[in-house]
């Protein structure tokens, strides 16, 4: 008597249900976890930028304010390196300033000179931006 080798179509269509139920359980929740690691990337170099604002401002009397990232790194020595996100820094030169981090999806996370991270966004920016 011949042994059969091999799968039966049966066995072979289980196999791929089963596959494609865990992949799409998973895809989504590397998804967020990638969203939640840039987030966090983008929210230490906020932290970063503040830290550095304090420090000019210490020194001259002043925040660096319409800064771009080579104004960023110019200006306040923080060389921010994000794919994800763009960053940008408005202010009021001897009061206040605003840091921003603008995601590639259209996320912002805002932090300002007192270290408040603006919450009034979407659900997203409410998600990623931490305590203040």
């Amino acid at each position: 008597m011949k042994t059969k080798k091999g799968f039966t179509l049966t066995e072979v269509l289980i196999a791929a249900v089963i596959v494609a139920v865990l992949g799409g359980v998973a895809i989504p929740q590397v998804s967020k976890a990638k969203a939640r690691a840039s987030a966090a990337q983008a929210v230490a170099y906020l932290r970063t930028i503040k830290t550095s604002e304090k420090m000019y401002y210490a020194k001259w009397k002043t925040y660096v304010g319409g800064a771009t990232l080579a104004e960023i790194k110019g200006h306040l020595g923080v060389d921010v390196q994000s794919k994800d996100y763009s960053f940008s820094v408005v202010s009021s030169p001897t009061s206040t300033f605003k840091a921003t981090a603008t995601g590639s999806t259209g996320n912002t996370i805002t932090l300002n000179q007192d270290g408040t991270f603006d919450d009034s966004g979407t659900e997203v920016e409410k998600t990623y931006a931490p305590a203040s």
